[in-house]
């Protein structure tokens, strides 16, 4: 990737206001914003300006909007830049209007249309202007509502549970399983956009009819490749993000649901409004961002502040009536003004790769030129002057002392890590064993309150029994603390190996065999202790829902067991009712034949009826108790697996602690018999500077000597 800015490049903001509404006019509300004629400014009331990067007074039309502010941002989509548009304001401020949430293809002439469908427009019309280029485009959408990620181009919603936000290797946000469309033309992308709008939340308040109760994002990604050149390609992608909007109870007179939906709305914002904060602020330099507090922060952490170029567009009413929410919007958009992204140029990185070889080539022949004292081309020379050999020769020295210091003290920490671990899995096999006795302790007190229990026995010697069960609870839960600190403990250390890994690794070409091995232990012992760490983690996720299951199959026996006497008594009934249905059934053919017995048998066929619908009851709970002990047999057989997969998982873990104490073990050797040789080598080295020393003392006596006789 290729850096567009180092410094960074602000979020671009357009303030855009709607006119008034006839509800608002019929109310008899007043205009609280003027206008800047030809300046970007709004002034809120008499004395509060706001500047801004555009400002759309309410007579401005949809197409404008977009021409001077989203169209440039397009464009440099095909230079390889990601890029984001996004909505933000009060609800019934006009965010879906503007961004075109409720387009269909009918309404394509229409001067109303959104950013959305323009956009879709003018890429097409870019595309076909790039006839040397060849292009692969994928489309997704999405919305986010009450926190859950909803997949609008799937048919069905049962998807929305496989949805998961995941971390690119390159730091990056990527989205698992959400549904990607490949799209030819226009025509395919609008189609999309429709079919999503539909699947969109919408719902009614008392501040706007139609008002979005979820968070909207599409996305269009694009492959560029040129024709004449495969290793020129770009790959970018464009979020188009219509925000829900803002909203106060006491104002929209949400109930129930609709309270709930905006609540969450409420919470993403506030969430989206602390990134923002965060990002702005400029005495906050490197500190911490929370773009995972929410869903909607995490999905858009390429937008504000990372590799993208960004415009949001804050959407406002002119009525007095909403002043407090204006203001509040007008302070959210002039936060986001300070917020600098860093966009690059996502080139495909097969061909980034290769760009980055060559120039290592050239930076290759520069050096071998200048150390042949060779005359360099104008580009070349320019590129690498010769008198920075010398400080190159330094700074390369310089990198391997410092990479061995560091390779040094990484494989001191891979040591303290394999023992800090040791120490936790023997701590954690003493805690199963408390684990195993408090829950035979439990067991064979049942369910009862033990603090309850101390306190209302008045015989001393049960309750001094009472209380040891009491502390002996707490002393579990005490473990369970130290074990969860010391699982920190190694998380910690692992990581901080992690960040030294990488500095280990500068200057391993140019190291002596000694500090290769050195590094490589290192290296090895902290992939084993992520690996166990990992495999910690994945063991006590596995321990945690054994032990649920087990505790739910314990609550479930005694429900069994009268479960089964209930099924005994049941079937008892029905056969009891059985026979009764058939007597009546004999009863009625009898009467049939008896002219006199008609009232007889009308009392007899009402019976008759009664019994069948108790009989079909009675094997209705017979059925549903059945079902209820098969899934109980089935949870039993997956405690059973889970039982095998912890043990399984436990002898990997005892190999794998194995192998790291064999391995410290070998290299520990290793270094003795290393510092055993250069302390000899130094001793030698003592004594022959010794010997030197003694032959140029002799040497000098010699010379004194020779020089007194030629004197004489």
């Amino acid at each position: 990737m290729e850096r567009g800015d180092d410094k960074g490049i602000p979020v671009r903001v357009a303030l855009r206001c709607r006119p008034m509404a006839p509800k608002e006019m019929s109310e008899g509300c007043q205009m609280c914003l003027s206008f800047m004629p030809g300046e970007p400014q709004v002034v809120v009331g008499s004395n509060k300006p706001f500047t801004f990067d555009y400002v759309f007074d309410p007579s401005v039309e949809q197409e404008e909007v977009f021409n001077t502010a989203v169209a440039p941002l397009i464009r440099g989509i095909f230079k390889g830049y990601n890029a984001t548009v996004l909505a933000y304001g009060q609800t019934g401020s006009g965010k879906t209007y503007s961004m075109g949430g409720t387009y269909t293809a009918d309404q394509e002439h229409e001067p109303s249309v959104g950013v959305i469908p323009r956009v879709i427009k003018l890429l097409f019309q870019e595309k076909e202007q790039r006839q040397d280029w060849e292009f692969t485009l994928k489309v997704s959408y999405l919305e986010i509502y009450n926190e859950d990620i909803l997949d609008l181009l799937c048919s069905s919603r049962e998807r929305s549970s496989q949805i998961s936000i995941r971390d690119d290797p390159k730091g990056s946000i990527k989205i698992v399983g959400l549904t990607e469309r490949s799209v030819t033309c226009a025509q395919d992308t609008v189609t999309c956009l429709e079919q999503g709008n539909k699947s969109r939340t919408v719902g009614s308040t008392a501040m706007n009819s139609q008002s979005s109760r979820s968070h909207a994002i599409f996305t269009i990604y694009i492959n560029q490749m040129k024709k004449t050149d495969k290793n020129s390609s770009f790959h970018c992608k464009l979020h188009l993000v219509d925000l829900a909007g803002s909203e106060r109870q006491k104002k929209t007179k949400a109930e129930g649901d609709r309270l709930k939906e905006g609540i969450n709305i409420n919470r993403g914002l506030l969430c989206l409004g602390n990134v923002i904060s965060a990002l702005g602020d400029e005495n906050r330099k490197g500190g911490f961002v929370p773009y995972r507090d929410s869903k909607l922060t995490r999905l858009l952490q390429d937008s504000l502040g990372g590799n993208s170029h960004t415009l949001m567009i804050a959407c406002i009413s002119p009525a007095d009536s909403n002043l407090e929410e204006t203001l509040n919007t007008l302070r959210y958009a002039d936060r986001a003004r300070k917020i600098k992204n860093k966009p690059v140029v996502n080139l495909d990185p097969q061909a980034a790769e290769l760009q980055q070889l060559k120039q290592q080539v050239q930076q290759l022949q520069v050096l071998l030129l200048q150390a042949h004292g060779g005359i360099l081309p104008v580009s070349i020379n320019s590129m690498a002057p010769s008198e920075n050999l010398q400080s190159l020769m330094e700074k390369n020295q310089s990198l391997m002392e410092e990479n061995q210091k560091l390779s040094q003290g990484l494989s001191e920490a891979a040591g303290q890590t394999a023992q800090l671990l040791e120490r936790i899995i023997l701590e954690e096999q003493e805690n199963e064993k408390m684990n195993t006795q408090l829950e035979q302790l439990q067991h064979a007190v049942g369910k009862l309150d033990l603090q309850k229990l101390v306190e209302t026995v008045e015989d001393e010697e049960l309750k001094e029994n009472l209380e040891v069960l009491c502390n002996l609870q707490q002393t579990l839960t005490e473990l369970q603390s130290e074990k969860a600190a010391a699982v920190e403990a190694a998380a910690l250390m692992v990581n901080s190996e992690e960040d030294g890994t990488a500095e280990a690794e500068m200057g391993q070409d140019n190291k002596r065999s000694s500090d290769d091995f050195s590094t490589q232990h290192a290296l090895r012992q902290t992939q084993m202790s992520k690996e166990l760490l990992e495999l910690n983690k994945a063991l006590a996720l596995k321990e945690a829902l054994a032990k649920k299951m087990t505790q739910n199959d314990s609550q479930l026996e005694p429900i069994q067991s009268q479960y089964q006497t209930n099924i005994k008594d049941l079937e008892l009934k029905v056969s009891n009712l059985q026979k009764e249905k058939e007597e009546l059934v004999l009863a009625l053919q009898m009467a049939k034949k008896d002219v006199n017995q008609a009232k007889l048998s009308e009392q007899r066929q009402k019976r008759l009826q009664e019994l069948e619908g108790q009989i079909g009851e009675l094997k209705k709970k017979l059925n549903e108790q059945a079902k209820l002990l098969k899934l109980k047999e089935a949870t039993e057989s997956t405690v059973s697996k889970l039982n095998q997969e912890i043990t399984e998982m436990k002898n990997q873990r005892v190999r794998l602690m194995r192998q790291m104490k064999d391995d410290a073990q070998k290299f520990r050797q290793w270094k003795q018999q290393k510092d055993k040789e250069v302390i000899q080598l130094k001793e030698r080295d003592r004594k022959r500077h010794y010997e030197m020393l003694k032959l140029e003392r002799d040497f000098q006596k010699q010379a004194n000597v020779l020089r007194r006789k030629t004197e004489e």
